[in-house]
């Protein structure tokens, strides 16, 4: 990919290869349970429409959609470190504290979640309502096909008819939605990780865009659209193993 401009002598692999691993941490863990979360919550509310839960997640979860991730992050800042003074906000930047080390073990790990806990926190916040809402409207749709009718004609276990009938058809039509997400995982992060000084790909490519350093900004987007022809490819082979209505190498769709 080159050799940066703004740092001579170090190559783009080498900076992006010591930016990465923090945004697959931060992202990729809060994304996973961003989506788990909303999973549940979107099929408690499709089984519980027009209770309590329903209501309370469709307004806090829209409220949250409409925020964009980086005015949440300056609001957690503002409001939670200066204003109430429950954040520790200046602990808390950075990947890790000093002196402590990179290894396996229990000190480092938990200091970097802590460090990764604000990021984290805020894309947590922005994208789980958006899942449930997405997975209530499936899993609504789903409860009214006949085949979830005569599953439960014949008698079968309600959690075998949540799991196998409900929530697997009701997963097929979020898969594309979850790659793509997945797929900007990489480059999604830019003003989240600038207002905590996270130094992963994001602040990277925000400090390139400054620096003028084309050579690491090219290999950042290269990085980025690698990841969301991977994701979407992933997309298509698990959609393939959950709907055995297609074939992969026979003609598509059956």
């Amino acid at each position: 990919m080159g050799t940066s401009i703004a740092t001579p002598g170090v190559t783009v692999t080498e900076k992006i290869a010591q930016y990465l691993p923090w945004t697959l941490y931060s992202v990729g863990l809060a994304l996973l349970i961003s989506i788990t979360i909303g999973l549940v919550l979107g099929m408690i509310m499709a089984y519980r429409r027009g209770g309590i839960i329903d209501h309370a997640v469709s307004i806090i979860g829209s409220g949250f959609h409409a925020i964009p991730n980086y005015l949440l992050a300056i609001l957690i800042v503002v409001v939670g470190a200066v204003q109430l003074g429950v954040i520790d906000y200046t602990r808390m930047r950075g990947n890790v504290s000093p002196g402590v080390d990179p290894e396996l073990s229990f000190r480092f790990l938990s200091d970097i979640g802590y460090h990764a806990t604000l990021p984290m926190i805020t894309y947590i916040l922005t994208t789980v309502g958006t899942w449930a809402l997405i997975m209530k409207a499936s899993t609504t749709q789903v409860l009214g096909e006949d085949y979830v009718t005569v599953a439960k004609a014949r008698g079968l276990k309600e959690s075998r008819i949540q799991t196998n009938y409900v929530g697997r058809n009701a997963l097929l039509p979020l898969i594309a939605q979850i790659a793509t997400q997945a797929g900007f995982i990489v480059g999604g992060a830019i003003f989240v990780e600038q207002t905590f000084s996270y130094e992963g790909v994001g602040l990277l490519l925000f400090e390139s865009i400054n620096t003028r350093d084309y050579p690491t900004i090219q290999g950042v987007l290269l990085v980025v659209t690698i990841t969301v022809v991977l994701a979407n490819l992933a997309a298509d082979l698990v959609n393939a193993a959950l709907d055995p209505r297609i074939r992969l190498g026979e003609g598509g769709a059956a």
